[in-house]
Formats: C-alpha cells, structure tokens, sequence
C-alpha cells in the first residue's frame, strides 16, 4: 500500500512538472522548443531513475521486516514450547498430589474398618462372657465367685486398653491430617514462587529483546567559542539524535548516558592547533581508546573509534589533555550497533 500510494505522488508531481513545462513552453518561439524538449525527456528520465531507486529500497525494508516477522515468530514457538514443558511438569505433580491423598484416603478407612472390627470383636466377647458368667454363677456362684471377679477386672482392663489404643490411633489420624496440609501448604507457597519467578524472567526476556531492537544513535559538534575546564568536551550543537531522552544532559555535560544496554560505536575527529595533544575516548573515566594530534603541523584533524558494551546508566564521552580545540570542526558520532 505504502509503495502504491508513493508512486501515485510522484506520477502526480510528474504530471504537474509536465503541465508546466507545456505551458511555459508555449509561450516562448520555435527555436526554445527543441531545446524545452531535451529537458523535459531528461527530467523524465531523472524521475523514473529516482523510482527505481525508492522501488528498490522499499523492496530491501519490506524482506528485512520479513526477517523480523520471521524471528518473532520463531521466538514465541520457543515461548510456547516451555510453557507446554512445565504445564506437563505442573499436571504431572498434581497427578501424584491426588494419588498420594487417594491412598491416604484408603489408609485411614482400612484403619478405620479394622477398628470396627476390633471393637465389635470385643463386644462380642464381652457378652459371650457375661452370659457364660450368669450361666454358670447360677449353679456354682460361690465357687467361682473370685474367678469372676477376676474376669471382670481383666475384661475392664481390656476395654480401658481398647480406649487408649482408640484415642492413640485418633491421635495418629490427626497429625496425618496436619501433616498434610504443611505439606500442601508448603507446595502451594513453592507453586506461587516459581510462577512469579517464572512472570519475571518471561517479562525480563521480553525487555531485553525490545531494548535490542531501539534505535539510538546522535550527532553533535563542538559550540563556536568554547573552552573546558575539566577536559570533557562538551558537543552542544546537536545536528541529529534518536532513541535519546535526555540529550539536556549530553549537551551540558558532554557525556553520553546509556539508556539502553546494548553494543555500540563511538567516533569523533578533533581540529585543534595544538602540537602533540593527547585526547581520549572514555567510559566510566576509564580510557578505551586515545589519539594525538600531529607533531609538527599548526593546525591538524586527529581522528578517534571504539566499539564498547555498554549497561544502564553507564557513561561514554571525549576527554582532551589541554588541547585548543577549534568548534565546528570538532564532532562526535555514537551509535547502537547491537
């Protein structure tokens, strides 16, 4: 769309150079004519040079913001490729979680069954006895009088006993219950952890893949008339700059702060009258590269580069050693490279 409608703007201004040409050229004699003629060819000619031209770069941006779509594309296959990973991780301990209360569950009925049976078992007993002990205190109660009373204790012993291994096993069913919930309390906190840790990184990656892709990128040259004090050399007069947001500070303290951690390229030419000057290239006050201006010419143009690795809030700026720098002829390029 965007390169039908450029080419329907330049047809248009094609045509209104023509009308143009046409009816200037009907004011003027028959000698002017052949002459107007040449040139509207040549013009023509100019014109549709200069579409091939946009055509073709138009054609270049569109594959490489294929490319882009390309690379996106594959990125968030990744994405969704380990977020498949760990859902199966996640369905799986939970496939486990309720496996293991299942089998608590079928615990504590079997133990509960054999209670009722042990408890039944004792009553039963229980009557079994006290019958045979009516049965036979009828015709022998006193000769048997003290192996009753002794049954009896013995059998009041037995229930006491079948009381506290009651409450020792209620005892057991509650600490398995406690258990429990620590231990899915526990899984519950870990769950949350990792899923927050798991939203940071995923944001952290989409952060850093979109400062890779910013443009940043500034121009400037020294102000006629200036002089610096504390060997920065401060390039206030901005000729272009992008993805900047505080280019206040780069023009009054003539260093470059990054805002966007990535690799760049600096250069810088220096015109200065001064012999044997030294000046330097800088990050942080530590020197990355230096040049010297020339030993025997009065006035000379001392070029300097470096590509460097820039992180947030570091900073990249020019430092000369007394040197008389002379404006307009001093600038200063820096560039995101990556």
């Amino acid at each position: 769309m965007i390169r039908k409608l450029a080419k329907m703007l330049i047809f248009r201004v094609l045509a209104i150079c023509l009308s143009i040409v046409v009816s200037g050229s009907s004011s003027v004699g028959s000698d002017s004519e052949s002459l107007l003629t040449c040139s509207k060819f040549h013009f023509e000619e100019k014109v549709l040079e200069k579409l091939v031209r946009l055509e073709h770069k138009m054609e270049i941006t569109e594959g490489k913001m294929n490319e882009w779509e390309v690379k996106l594309v594959s990125l968030s296959s990744k994405i969704d490729e380990q977020m498949k990973r760990w859902e199966d991780t996640f369905l799986s301990k939970l496939v486990k979680m309720d496996e293991t209360v299942n089998q608590t569950k079928i615990f504590v009925k079997s133990v509960r069954d054999i209670q009722l049976q042990e408890q039944s078992r004792i009553y039963d007993l229980y009557h079994e006895s006290v019958e045979h002990f009516k049965i036979r205190s009828q015709n022998e109660s006193e000769m048997y009088g003290q192996q009753i009373n002794s049954i009896l204790v013995s059998m009041s012993s037995k229930i006491e006993e079948v009381g506290v291994a009651e409450k020792r096993r209620g005892n057991a069913m509650e600490i398995m219950q406690y258990t429990f919930q620590q231990d899915q309390r526990r899984f519950n906190q870990s769950f949350d952890i990792f899923l927050e840790n798991t939203k940071f990184q995923s944001n952290k990656t989409i952060i850093e893949l979109l400062s890779k892709q910013q443009k940043v990128a500034v121009t400037a040259c020294v102000y006629p008339g200036r002089s610096f004090s504390d060997s920065v050399v401060r390039f206030s007069t901005v000729n272009f700059y992008i993805g900047i947001n505080d280019i206040d500070t780069f023009k009054s303290s003539g260093k470059f702060v990054c805002e966007s951690p990535g690799l760049y390229y600096i250069s810088a030419h220096i015109y200065t009258n001064t012999k044997n000057g030294f000046f330097h290239v800088k990050k942080n006050s530590m020197t990355i590269a230096s040049s010297v201006s020339h030993s025997t010419s009065t006035h000379s143009t001392n070029p300097i580069s470096a590509v460097i690795e820039l992180q947030l809030k570091d900073t990249l700026y020019v430092s000369d050693l007394g040197l008389t720098i002379i404006a307009t002829y001093s600038c200063l390029s820096i560039m995101k490279i990556g």
